[in-house]
């Protein structure tokens, strides 16, 4: 073999091995690579129905209950299931990818956003999903002065008098917190140091303050969110240490905030 051939195929064969090296490092980096499988979703729906009315017999004699003595079986306790997905549509915080004001602090206001629609079956457009956001912001500014940061309490008030939703704020909550609130048909909101999620399709580290939906949770103590705060957020799922680590409610420094959860009740349970 002549030796011009000889360093060709060298050449060549450098330019693979390199080709393959970058493929697999972007393989392993991406961040697209971190998103976990996510279990079939259910509609909410499902969990939230209204009772049937019962009708009354149609009788004008008096209806005598005659008790019957009989041994009644101890309830067993229920158990939640291994991984449960609620159904939402996902729109980001910035349904337009336009971060800058307010849509770079409108992480609150979307994930409030994210769950009436999903409760209401609103079936919000992108562009009605932006115009809501707008409408909340002004609201929180007439109302609270700001549309920045708001904490939960604020949330829990806006919820209340803006959609009609009422909310419980669980304290420390725990992974079987939010087994048995999923498991109710309930959407939690969860506030955070955005920069100890380690999500990496944020820039910067992440926001100093953060909310996100859980709707979600999967077996290994995971749990699965709508992080409105990267256009990636859909079914994102997040290891519950981490949550539980980066769980703060707003104050100065972040870090002082108390460690809670709001639990979003569905309209048919006020």
């Amino acid at each position: 073999m002549k030796k011009s051939k000889k360093i060709v195929i060298s050449v060549i064969s450098t330019v693979a091995v390199g080709i393959f090296a970058i493929g697999v490092y972007r393989f392993i980096k991406s961040p697209a690579y971190l998103k976990e499988s996510v279990p079939k979703a259910v509609s909410i729906q499902s969990f939230n129905k209204m009772p049937e009315p019962i009708q009354a017999p149609e009788t004008t004699k008096p209806v005598i209950n005659t008790p019957v003595l009989r041994d009644v079986p101890k309830a067993k306790p229920k158990v939640v299931p291994k991984e449960l997905n609620l159904a939402m549509t996902f729109y980001s915080q910035a349904p337009f990818v336009d971060w800058s004001e307010p849509w770079q602090n409108a992480c609150e206001e979307a994930s409030i956003l994210l769950v009436a629609n999903t409760y209401f079956n609103h079936n919000w457009t992108k562009e009605e999903f932006r115009d809501e956001i707008l409408a909340l912001v002004k609201w929180e500014n007439k109302t609270f002065g700001d549309y920045k940061s708001t904490n939960a309490q604020q949330i829990t008030k806006m919820l209340d008098e803006v959609y009609n939703l009422k909310s419980i704020i669980h304290t420390s909550p725990t992974f079987a917190d939010v087994q048995k609130i999923i498991d109710n048909g309930h959407l939690i909101i969860m506030t955070f140091d955005g920069r100890k999620l380690g999500n990496p399709f944020f820039t910067n580290g992440g926001p100093d303050y953060h909310s996100l939906v859980i709707k979600g949770y999967k077996e290994g103590e995971k749990v699965i969110t709508e992080d409105v705060g990267t256009q990636h957020g859909e079914n994102y799922v997040y290891a519950w240490k981490t949550i539980e680590n980066a769980n703060h409610d707003y104050a100065t420094p972040i870090s002082n905030g108390a460690k809670m959860m709001i639990e979003v009740l569905p309209p048919s349970q006020k």
